[in-house]
């Protein structure tokens, strides 16, 4: 029976201390900053092509009912030209371009908040507003009037106000006097709190637990690595699961919508003509309150809807995305979907389920990557948990099982290079299974770690012509899987038809087959460029430097923090027995960085195709999360037999990895503040 001794007492105590610290300035430094910042609310939207062009003298008079307890603010939004501002300012040297005198009254005609705004100062899009000086409540319901002065205006700058034609509750408009039937936009503000309190609270019970539960696992019970990562992966990915919403991932939004395609055929949904995707009205308004870029408004509106019943009735028809993935890559997403659905849970709920799915089936396939490796597993363990891993196996994007795949497909490779029994059919099973996987998704980038199928030794079979037969097997399955699934996908990059190009990211300005066949040397400039000018950025992204659409942050200490743990956890220990001590010959590692190389040739060649217009300096289109299926190979290449350490530090190694997850979830926290 394992107890606490006096040193886990200590080192609890430790760390209990150190996070009431850490959660302590957390908590004050950025979520309360959240539960006190004010955010601006549209109470009335300005339709399109709805405006009024404000001129000197103008007097605007705009009647609304305040919806909130505490009076903040109230105002509304301009448009201008800035082109013709900035012109009049920098060359005419003239700052005297008119002021807007903002007023907003209570019934009595009180004034209640005031500002000022000069016109040479305005910017297209800005709010103007005026703020209550002090906090003062009791205002939700309240009749306010907002009076606005334009003061000798210039006509050429545009200055506009937006308006909506339909009428809104309470709201009377006059301008100069005449009572109008439009209503101005209006804009307020309150307090937003209500995610980020619970999140305080929530958040921080997690992240204890997190520590808290790691650590009785590596030090006190004394459990497997594989077993731990069910434990600690687990709660990472709820917590990612809580701060990158739907869609922040990038193309989550077309995976999703390639899911749900598939969905359709489960459900017996009606389907829609070709390049058509008929989504219930119930989900596609849903997937509407979804932001690529998250923001305050979207937490608190997930919070306070997700979990509301019932769905709407009727089929909202929109564009099917084209993806060209197949099927396989979608099984996560498309089972909680379908599972929602027939459940009958509203669309909030049916997109996180499929989330969810993804969760489960992330925690599944990296149980087994760790468990399969036949050493190497707190290496194993830390590439399960790494920021970019997470982010991707918990989402849509099809990324995720080609990760997983690929994590899998190389560690029963691993058993069957480094093992000493007969292969087993299990294995054969698996090594075929996930080997078709990688040749037909991604545009069999990853098919090159196929070829490693030839390093199994002879002493794995009954005798060399039964390895030949495998390893002809192996190659005739990959190739069919790869021209019966891929091919259509590879001549769509390569050479796209007209319809195909006129509709591409690029309108048929990419370069290219034609263009890599015709001019190899600017292909191999751009590539040696974008290498020595983003090498070490594709090797952040890669680990989760950058995650969302690389506007959510994770310090360079923690990423520089994992990759000095994962180079320390190849080191083998004297007393960590025989699972540490695989012999990596150099010619497997010679394989391993020819297999890796062939495929990175190959996602640049296809960026350069699809993705780089002529001209450019480099390829674009290249993320470092492209390369993450080759990181346990790249791993193993770093292997040497002459470095021996003492003593087994595996499981600190593994603790450490998880206490810098920590400080990455802070990042993310920190780097939402700058973009919400």
């Amino acid at each position: 029976m394992h107890r606490l001794d006096k040193k886990n007492g200590i080192e609890l105590g430790i760390m209990t201390v150190l996070f009431v610290v850490a959660a302590f300035f957390v908590y004050k430094t950025t979520i309360l900053t959240r539960m006190i910042l004010p955010r601006v609310e549209t109470q009335v939207e300005a339709q399109e092509g709805c405006f009024y062009v404000l001129t000197d003298g103008d007097r605007l008079e705009q009647a609304f009912t305040y919806p909130s307890e505490r009076l903040l603010s109230a105002g509304v939004r301009i448009s201008l030209d800035e082109d013709t501002l900035g012109n009049l300012v920098s060359n005419e040297k003239d700052l005297d371009l008119g002021v807007i005198r903002l007023d907003v009254r209570d019934e009595s005609g009180n004034s209640l908040m005031h500002a000022d705004y000069d016109v040479y100062a305005l910017a297209d899009n800005q709010d103007l507003v005026a703020s209550f000086p002090s906090s003062e409540t009791g205002w939700q319901g309240r009749i306010l009037t907002l009076a606005l002065d334009a003061e000798g205006i210039r006509e050429e700058v545009g200055l506009k106000i937006g308006y909506s034609a339909e009428d809104a509750l309470d709201a009377s408009l006059t301008i100069n006097g005449k009572v109008r039937n439009e209503t101005l936009n209006i804009q307020t503000a309150q307090y937003q709190f209500t995610y980020w309190k619970q999140w305080a609270i929530f958040g921080a019970v997690l992240i204890y637990l997190l520590l808290f539960g790691t650590y009785l696992g590596f030090a006190v019970f004394r459990r497997k690595a594989e077993q731990v990562f069910l434990f600690s992966g687990g709660i990472l990915a709820v917590v990612y699961l809580l701060l990158l919403p739907p869609l922040a991932v990038p193309d989550e939004e077309a995976h999703l919508k390639e899911a749900y395609y598939y969905s359709n055929y489960l459900v017996g949904s009606e389907q829609a003509e070709a390049g058509k995707l008929c989504m219930d009205k119930e989900d596609f308004d849903a997937l509407q309150v979804f932001e690529t870029t998250p923001s305050l408004p979207e937490y608190d509106t997930l919070k306070e809807t997700l979990f509301k019943p019932g769905r709407k009735e009727g089929i909202k028809e929109i564009k099917r995305p084209a993806t060209q993935a197949p099927a396989v890559t979608y099984v996560p997403g498309i089972a909680g979907l379908t599972l929602g659905r027939m459940l009958g849970l509203n669309g909030l709920l049916t997109i996180y389920l499929g989330r969810i799915c993804s969760i489960l089936f992330y925690l599944f396939t990296m149980y087994w990557f760790i468990r399969l490796m036949p050493f190497g597993k707190p290496a194993a363990f830390i590439m399960a948990i790494l920021p970019m891993t997470i982010q991707q196996c918990c989402s849509y994007s099809y990324d995720s099982v080609v990760i997983e795949t690929a994590f899998l497909y190389i560690a029963v490779l691993s058993g069957l290079l480094y093992g000493k029994e007969k292969i087993r059919r299990y294995q054969v099973v698996l090594y075929v299974f996930f080997m078709i996987i990688l040749s037909i998704c991604k545009g069999g980038a990853y098919m090159p770690l196929c070829l490693l199928t030839m390093l199994i030794p002879f002493g794995r079979f009954k005798d060399r012509k039964k390895k030949w037969i495998f390893v002809g097997g192996m190659a005739a399955i990959a190739v069919a899987a790869f021209l019966t699934s891929t091919l259509s996908y590879v001549l769509y990059v390569a050479a796209p038809t007209a319809e195909q190009a006129a509709g591409s990211y690029l309108e048929g300005k990419a370069y290219g087959a034609a263009g890599i066949l015709s001019e190899p040397m600017t292909f191999l400039n751009l590539l040696a460029r974008t290498l020595l000018v983003s090498g070490d950025g594709f090797l952040e992204t890669m680990l989760g430097m950058q995650l969302g659409w690389l506007n959510v942050f994770v310090s360079r200490i923690v990423i520089y923090g994992l990759l000095l743990l994962l180079l320390l956890s190849i080191v083998r220990t004297e007393d960590s027995g025989n699972s540490s001590r695989a012999e990596i010959s150099g010619l497997h590692k010679a394989s391993f960085l020819v297999v890796c190389g062939l495929s990175v040739a190959m996602v640049f060649a296809s960026m350069f195709m699809s993705w780089t217009p002529r001209g450019s300096i480099s390829i674009m289109g290249i993320q470092g999360r492209y390369f993450l299926p080759l990181l346990p190979l790249l791993w193993m290449t770093c292997y040497s037999p002459n470095i021996t350490l003492k003593k087994d530090v595996s499981r600190k190694l593994m603790y450490f990895a998880v206490s810098l997850q920590c400080v990455a979830v802070y990042g993310i926290l920190t780097s939402l503040e700058r973009i919400l």
